[in-house]
């Protein structure tokens, strides 16, 4: 098996993976999540929050037993069991697929942009310094992106502790009565959070450039408990604000509670909330993108800088095609759906497979 020995001076310490898991999962879903999961569990969706963090916990620890070497990644594992040819194809798709997370995530944001501040802001302009942006923090290596995900974790942190408001103003017994929906709804629910909680899927790309891989799991763990515990929590105040039926009407519940919060020196909260949430979305896009260019480098003849162009350059045009907010919200449920499987049936699988493999090879080896 041909192991990834990354460069040095891109290897970053272990504890950063808190860090890093919690900028992948804490991005634009934060702001609309609540309205998505109440539409099919209504106010028992905070109950598929915390199946989802447990779920992807059991995930994480799954690929920490899929990694047994710091020098190995998906690129590895997928020729080791699937074979150049096949494991190049595999590769490629989830290459794909972490490029359009990357686009829907920064289109997503400039739709919320485009409705709040300028509706007559030209999306193509904007989001080719978008690219431009995520590109020149992408080509800068893992350290950069890795500095950019723990700047905004304090950003996140910040917006999240003004969420007060709801809990001081809302109504605890809209969550009332409990356990009053059907386990299948709560189930269904996991679809469209599950696309909030994406991003530890990254960890197999990124692994090689974690200095002491195996001793990150605590650190892996930590930060997507975290990222639970915040949608929990995000979760229960805004269903406690709105009521079930209001949810039903209000695109970003999160946005609409801080347009009632009222400070000395900010007259419109929401604003700077959607301007201080512009770190969280680079973050997140940063890092879907830079595994994406990943993939790709390993695979092709191709430098990394030609590879990043060209993803950008497909970024930019991709708005033509994801134009609308009936577009966005077909790509963003499609990418929830691959996200679901890739999460819960193709690494678990893939870590069957792998044990399959390596029992087979040790009773030979033995005869």
């Amino acid at each position: 098996m041909n192991l990834h020995k990354p460069d040095i001076t891109q290897i970053v310490s272990p504890f950063l993976l808190f860090f890093i898991i919690n900028a992948t999962q804490i991005g634009e879903g934060l702001l609309s999540f609540e309205r998505e999961i109440a539409d099919i569990a209504g106010y028992d969706a905070w109950i598929t929050t915390i199946i989802s963090g447990l779920l992807t916990t059991v995930v994480i620890v799954i690929i920490w037993k899929i990694i047994t070497d710091e020098q190995t990644d998906w690129i590895t594992i997928h020729h080791s069991i699937f074979g150049k040819i096949i494991g190049n194809c595999l590769t490629i798709l989830f290459g794909l697929y972490a490029l359009l997370v990357s686009i829907i995530v920064l289109i997503s944001y400039i739709e919320i942009i485009q409705i709040w501040f300028f509706p007559d802001m030209s999306i193509v302009l904007f989001l080719s310094l978008l690219f431009i942006l995520v590109l020149y923090i992408c080509l800068g290596g893992f350290r950069i992106v890795v500095g950019f995900a723990f700047f905004s974790f304090f950003i996140t942190s910040f917006l999240a502790v003004f969420k007060y408001k709801g809990f001081v103003d809302g109504n605890f017994s809209n969550i009332f009565p409990l356990f009053n929906t059907p386990i299948q709804d709560i189930i269904r629910a996991l679809e469209p959070m599950s696309f909030s909680f994406l991003g530890i899927e990254l960890i197999l790309i990124y692994a090689p450039f974690i200095k002491r891989f195996k001793s990150g799991l605590k650190w892996a763990i930590g930060g997507n408990l975290l990222s639970s515990f915040t949608y929990l929590m995000s979760a229960i105040i805004i269903f406690m604000y709105y009521n079930e039926q209001q949810i039903q009407t209000i695109s970003w519940p999160t946005l609409q509670l801080m347009k009632v919060i009222n400070l000395p020196i900010v007259e419109r909260f929401e604003y700077l909330g959607i301007s201080l949430h512009f770190i969280a979305i680079i973050a997140t896009s940063c890092l879907y993108f830079w595994s994406s260019i990943q993939c790709f480098q390993r695979i092709t003849p191709f430098k990394l800088r030609t590879i990043g162009i060209i993803f950008a350059l497909i970024g930019v045009f991709s708005v033509y095609f994801i134009n609308n907010f009936l577009i966005i919200d077909l790509v963003s449920h499609l990418i929830s759906r691959i996200g679901l499987i890739v999460l819960f049936a193709y690494i678990p699988l893939l870590f069957i497979i792998k044990k399959v493999i390596e029992g087979v090879k040790s009773k030979n080896a033995k005869n």
